[in-house]
């Protein structure tokens, strides 16, 4: 089974090299797995090109039952070992930065004490992680903002907590922290960080118009880091206000503040048919109702 796990994980990352450093082995290994592989079915899995690899139709056939068979097996697994009193039930959860660094570790922390028999997974991933992961079934809960990209392909319920707009950051010294109201042409002066996202991401028209990137970084703490005591400035979820200010981080105010979005939880149904997940659900929700964003009715 082993070699059939990293197989889905070559196959949804298309990268033998990412899939090996999220796997935690070398790239060589990774490869003579996959040999192996397809060595017992015979039949080429992937094909490469320009960008990774691909699956082959062999491999297609292959992945489509993979998804199903490998998360029924891990249920049944932890189905068996619980009752063997060898293990505690598992919660999977995938979060996008806003709900991994500032809001669910409040409920992480709350709901491991009130469920001393349940163990909480919490992975921080991007959001074609978090849709590949609802796909196969390896989440029960995921949490960030609902996009178009996620109806084709799986079938989920989207509950919406939050409303979160977009700030823009800076050091609490930064010389734009002394004006009371920052124009778009002073901003596009500056020099930025991006912090893991796509480029354009800005609130109102300055997510529209090109900007100067001194640097850009693949997670938000490291983007955080690299803000203090510099002159760059960053662009980011309204939610990270009270965790940016403890590192003396602070939000500017600008002329186009544009518009907030929704963020919540996104499942697919079968997962609230667990009392522990439907428990840390309603945990959550308890919990947003404490930060400075507004909340949904």
């Amino acid at each position: 089974m082993r070699e059939l796990r990293q197989f889905v994980e070559v196959a949804s990352r298309r990268s033998i090299s990412a899939a090996a450093k999220h796997l935690n082995i070398s790239q060589p290994a990774l490869s003579r797995a996959i040999q192996k592989l397809e060595d017992s079915y015979g039949a080429p899995l992937f094909v490469r090109n320009g960008a990774g690899v691909a699956l082959s139709p062999y491999g297609s056939a292959l992945y489509s039952r993979a998804v199903r068979i490998l998360p029924a097996l891990d249920e049944a697994r932890e189905e068996i070992e619980q009752l063997q009193g060898r293990a505690k039930a598992a919660i999977r959860i995938a979060a996008g930065d806003l709900w991994g660094l500032a809001i669910l570790p409040d409920v992480v922390r709350d709901f491991a004490m009130t469920h001393p028999q349940v163990v909480v997974q919490v992975e921080i991933a991007d959001e074609g992680t978090r849709l590949e992961g609802l796909r196969n079934g390896v989440y029960d809960l995921v949490f960030g903002t609902f996009s178009a990209r996620y109806g084709p392909v799986v079938q989920v319920e989207f509950q919406p907590l939050v409303r979160q707009a977009t700030f823009i950051y800076c050091d609490q010294d930064h010389p734009l922290r002394q004006r009371e109201l920052v124009g778009i042409e002073e901003l596009l002066a500056r020099r930025w960080i991006s912090p893991g996202y796509e480029d354009d991401a800005g609130p109102g028209s300055l997510g529209r118009l090109s900007r100067d990137f001194a640097v850009r970084v693949d997670t938000m703490m490291n983007a955080l880091l690299l803000l203090r005591h510099s002159p760059f400035l960053m662009s980011a979820s309204s939610g990270f206000q009270m965790l940016f200010r403890s590192f003396g981080i602070e939000a500017l105010d600008i002329e186009d503040p544009g518009q907030a979005d929704d963020s919540g939880v996104i499942y697919p149904a079968r997962s609230l048919d667990r009392p522990a997940v439907r428990d840390f659900l309603q945990l959550a929700r308890q919990t947003v109702t404490k930060l400075p964003l507004p909340t949904i009715d």
